[in-house]
């Protein structure tokens, strides 16, 4: 019998965070679901860590193409279940998520459901951000261009492959366009306060507050004159490799190791 849930997550260079959103998932009280990473050919260990957890079967498959839309669709083609949740390799839910979504789907029979967001910071700035981001969400769904909150929400399976699934030619926005695009054929997504996940802060981090809002923003208003972010408008980098902690020690054997090859014992320098 098909799952209640397929759980999607594309994935880039991921092995730092993927084993938390897995352990997450392995900790579900709601067990009627299947998980499908779809990897972007990582250059880490994205695949190995996705193998280690003795409680959750991961259903493992390589996109051709580094581009998150692509690998959520193909996600999406394997995906057996009546609901599709696509979700960041970066996000964290919790134990109860599934076993608070599935009565309301059940019940409701909802085709498209935003999850509130909540930072994975206790940064007051970063969750203002986020509080307002929600708000703007869940009224921009009374409109003709809503919005949704990242790449992750839940679809019903038959009505994301009618609709044609993400739009692989976009750069940027394309979690908007899919939204907007259901909307225009009379399909409205529904924000849910209830169904929480939490939203990784690390680009925020790493980039700084000020850029990213500055970007967001940016592309927030193209899309709406556009449709959707069609070209490259400012770089932004995929995956979690840049986000990832070095290992200093790491490297500092590596540079030892050439060192000695040419001029000698590093403990001669002390």
């Amino acid at each position: 019998m098909p799952p209640f849930l397929s759980v999607v997550i594309p994935t880039l260079n991921e092995e730092q965070f993927l084993p938390h959103l897995l352990s997450d998932l392995s900790g579900q009280t709601e067990k009627d679901f299947e998980v499908i990473v779809v990897d972007g050919k990582s250059d880490d260990n994205t695949r190995g860590v996705s193998d280690r957890h003795k409680n959750l079967e991961v259903k493992f498959f390589t996109s051709k193409k580094r581009n998150v839309s692509t690998q959520r669709n193909m996600g999406a083609e394997k995906a057996q279940g009546k609901y599709i949740l696509f979700i960041d390799a970066d996000s964290r839910i919790d134990d109860s998520f599934i076993s608070i979504l599935k009565p309301i789907l059940d019940k409701e029979k909802y085709l498209i459901v935003i999850p509130t967001a909540i930072p994975d910071t206790n940064t007051p700035t970063e969750h203002v951000y986020v509080r307002l981001s929600n708000y703007a969400v869940e009224l921009s769904q009374f409109t003709t261009k809503p919005f949704s909150n990242g790449g992750n929400f839940i679809f019903e399976r038959n009505v994301f492959h009618h609709i044609g699934g993400f739009d692989e030619s976009l750069y940027l926005s394309e979690d908007h366009e899919i939204v907007q695009r259901a909307k225009r054929i009379g399909v409205n997504a529904r924000y849910l306060k209830d169904v929480v996940f939490v939203f990784s802060m690390r680009r925020f981090q790493k980039d700084g507050t000020m850029s990213i809002l500055g970007k967001y923003s940016f592309s927030f208003l193209y899309t709406l004159a556009k449709g959707g972010v069609d070209k490259k408008i400012f770089d932004y980098e995929m995956g979690g490799g840049r986000y990832a902690k070095k290992d200093v020690k790491k490297k500092f054997n590596e540079f030892k190791k050439l060192y000695e090859q040419f001029f000698g014992s590093v403990e001669d320098l002390m």
